[in-house]
């Protein structure tokens, strides 16, 4: 070490000239790498189906569209709610709106030629039934007696064209199947118009080449959307929004706000820190390494990842409260020791190197996530940590330079010897043995919402939305895949019998009751041959003038009727439902991107694991719930929360067993990491909070930081280290929590859990390492 020292101060400038060119260089490679904002970074991406279920869940119907709702709130009636509504329609043009739906679009009349023509496509075997019992020649009667009865009324002869081509009522058996194109479960069509069940509410549906993770964007496409209604709607008309841009806006406001009060809180309590412990121009290089090697750490991850997420650059801050405790080791070694910065630097170095190999081994373990964002966050980390020791020991000791104290015992604490030992190991053991009690009431949540901010305002929208028209936007998918659409639909065919035994024909939004496929289509087609013979054809011809002529019809009126049941109209198809004004529906129901076609069903998000076996069983077919993806999720980060932390101990364990040769200074070294996870588990079980993805980085950080913490204190207590130390771990702590503690001050969700994680863990193991670690040694030196 004395050699590498002396090297380096002879030729100081030059490495720092060199070192400097090496973090430019490193810089440069970080802004040329990609930048992803892909939310599915913080989802397992092996040994589950959550990332795969979570791009299914992006196909959601209204996922990607903005929900407009115009409610009436008592004076301004129906015609004119739809009148605004069709005048608000208009307004929204591009570029922001590339299509509004509000109703059905296209021919009315279609529907009605559905229900009177295609019967061949759509009668099922069980309906056959249905329809001998319609052909006896009493049910005849009845039938056209009803007719009669109907005709007969004021609006008889609007319906006249649909009774006589249908006298029978087959029309009966189809009409119900249209319940599966309904995606609002409490709405009416008046007007061309989807109304609520009170008649005071109606819907807009706006499609926006905008993407939801579009800051920018989104904040603007909601200035103009509210330019547009400030305009065009009048008072006496409610306005509620839903749309994915407006949770990104809220998200991207809210970090923003919070990066500004905590920023300012952070300087705030650095600039403290430095007054009250530093107070030289010189000590600013220990602040400025830590910021100086993010770039390089950064490029380094890119070349390796091939992009950055923004997660992993918004970690920056993490690597900097670990990197920076190295510079203020030094830094108070060489202020306050009075030795000549060679043997400040050779008695420094073991710790320091000690604690950068722990850190790393503590983060390496998630280079096994099963969570891609983790993975890339450890190897930000070790990246960081390797760049940040390195010029740590050979190039600052140098440009710090060296003091020796003026004043005996500057730099002490002033409890350095810990008075009444044993009262204080008892305190803490009882502390920790609460905390762990209360550690077994946490739980794990996987769901991403409760890591965002929802803002009061879109949660009362939510619920509105759901009580006035139904389970909108939280349902359950099912998927038919096949390379072509008819391949779709067969596999789809198969789904829907296997959702109807859980669910009513009401409560699945499904193509297969009113589009079958064309090889099903034909299958019918042939039965209703088979069973429209002429001898059946002419005993019905038969049974209808018998019964008309006893009613009052002509003998000849319901010969078309009888002469449409041997003619078979063209197949259903794609293009029949898109004239019917189902055309938006349909596109986002059919779903034709990647290398196949697959059709998707909505249904209630209540799965039961039999169904969902049966469903995944059949090929092509996969059902996604989003209370079982949060579920999924959920498990993942339990799985890795008990797996990481046990092996980032067992990892930090065998280091400081190699490191330091002594099994009870390990231990004790250990204790600040034990204390700090009781106390954040403990104080979360206690104050009923959950545990998410960011409390997970955050508590492998957290492993780092305690065994630093610990591993300078066994070397001042038992292997000859400054009194400096205790000085540096305290401000270590500190800046630690002037860092990124301050999070706790977020309104974010996430930037939140963060704060609080490392507020208290670095709350647990500080006073562990000041006054338990002391008080440890001093009950072994009196034994």
């Amino acid at each position: 070490m004395r050699r590498i020292f002396r090297f380096c101060a002879r030729w100081r400038f030059g490495l720092a000239g060199a070192a400097l060119l090496a973090l430019i260089a490193g810089w440069a490679a970080f802004l040329r790498t990609p930048l992803t904002t892909d939310v599915a970074e913080l989802l397992p991406d092996r040994g589950n189906q959550a990332l795969a279920d979570f791009r299914l869940l992006a196909k959601a119907p209204l996922a990607r569209r903005i929900v407009l709702r115009l409610r009436d709130e008592g004076a301004a009636g129906q015609g004119r709610l739809l009148a605004v509504a069709n005048k608000l329609a208009g307004r929204l043009r591009g570029p922001f709106f590339s299509r509004v739906v509000s109703g059905p679009e296209g021919e009315g009349s279609a529907l009605l030629t559905f229900a009177l023509e295609q019967w061949p496509d759509l009668m099922r075997p069980q309906d056959y039934d249905s329809i001998r019992q319609r052909l006896t020649a009493g049910s005849v009667a009845a039938a056209l007696r009803d007719v009669y009865d109907k005709l007969l009324q004021p609006t008889g002869f609007l319906q006249k064209k649909m009774l006589l081509a249908d006298p029978l009522n087959f029309r009966k058996l189809i009409f119900p199947r249209l319940l599966s194109l309904n995606p609002l479960a409490e709405a009416r069509v008046v007007d061309g118009h989807f109304l609520s069940v009170d008649g005071r509410e109606t819907l807009l549906l706006l499609e926006t080449p905008v993407s939801i993770t579009d800051y920018k964007g989104s904040k603007e496409l909601a200035a103009e959307l509210k330019r547009i209604i400030k305009e065009v709607v009048p008072a006496g008309i409610q306005t509620l929004i839903l749309s994915g841009h407006l949770y990104t806006k809220a998200n991207a406001a809210a970090i923003q706000r919070d990066m500004v009060v905590v920023l300012g809180a952070s300087l705030l309590a650095l600039l403290l820190i430095f007054l009250a412990f530093m107070r030289e121009r010189r000590a600013l290089l220990v602040f400025l390494l830590p910021v100086a090697i993010l770039g390089p750490a950064l490029g380094l991850t890119g070349l390796v990842e091939g992009s950055i997420s923004a997660i992993t650059i918004g970690f920056g801050a993490v690597l900097m409260g670990v990197t920076i405790d190295y510079g203020l080791h030094l830094y108070f070694g060489l202020k306050d020791s009075g030795r000549p910065p060679e043997e400040v630097v050779k008695t420094l170095a073991p710790p320091l190197l000690a604690a950068a190999l722990t850190t790393v081994g503590a983060f390496s373990v998630q280079l096994f996530s099963v969570l891609p964002g983790q993975r890339q966050l450890a190897l930000f980390a070790i990246f960081g940590i390797l760049l940040a020791i390195i010029p740590a020991l050979l190039l600052l000791p140098h440009f710090l330079g060296g003091r020796p104290s003026m004043v005996a015992g500057e730099g002490e604490l002033p409890y350095r010897k810990i008075h009444r030992p044993r009262l204080v190991l008892l305190s803490w053991v009882l502390a920790m043995l609460f905390l762990a009690l209360m550690a077994l009431r946490i739980n794990c949540v996987g769901d991403l919402r409760q890591v965002n901010l929802v803002p009061e305002s879109l949660r009362a929208a939510e619920n509105s939305l759901k009580s006035v028209w139904g389970e909108v936007r939280g349902r359950a998918l099912g998927f038919a895949r096949g390379d072509t659409l008819e391949e779709a639909l067969q596999v789809n065919e198969k789904l829907y019998p296997l959702l109807r035994q859980q669910f009513s024909a009401r409560e699945i939004v499904s193509l297969a009751p009113i589009l079958p496929s064309a090889k099903t289509q034909e299958r019918r087609r042939k039965a209703w041959r088979l069973f429209w013979n002429p001898q059946r054809l002419n005993e019905l011809q038969l049974n209808l003038e018998r019964a008309g002529r006893e009613i009052g019809f002509a003998a000849p009126a319901f010969t078309p009727f009888v002469k449409s049941l041997s003619q078979l109209p063209p197949q259903l198809s794609l293009d029949f439902w898109r004239r019917a004004g189902f055309a938006a529906l349909f596109a986002a129901l059919i779903d034709c991107g990647g290398s196949g076609v697959t059709v998707i069903s909505l249904l209630p998000d209540r799965l039961n694991a039999d169904l969902m076996e049966k469903c995944n069983a059949v090929t092509g077919v996969r059902l996604v719930s989003p209370k079982l993806f949060n579920q999924e999720v959920s498990a993942a980060i339990s799985a890795d929360l008990l797996r990481f932390i046990s092996l980032a101990l067992i990892v930090v364990s065998l280091i400081l067993l190699f490191l330091l040769r002594n099994l009870y200074q390990a231990g004790l070294a250990l204790l600040p990491v034990l204390a700090g996870l009781l106390s954040m588990f403990g104080i979360m079980g206690l104050c009923g909070l959950s545990f998410n993805i960011f409390n997970l980085v955050a508590a492998i950080l957290l492993i780092g930081l305690g065994v630093d913490y610990g591993i300078f204190m066994v070397y001042r207590l038992f292997r000859g280290s400054d009194q400096a130390v205790e000085k540096a771990v305290m401000v270590s702590a500190l800046t630690t929590l002037a860092g990124f503690g301050v999070l706790v001050l977020a309104r974010h969700p996430a930037l939140n859990s963060i704060g609080l994680t490392v507020l208290l863990g670095v709350g647990g193991a500080l006073p562990t390492v000041l006054w338990v670690l002391p008080a440890l040694a001093e009950i072994g030196k009196r034994e």
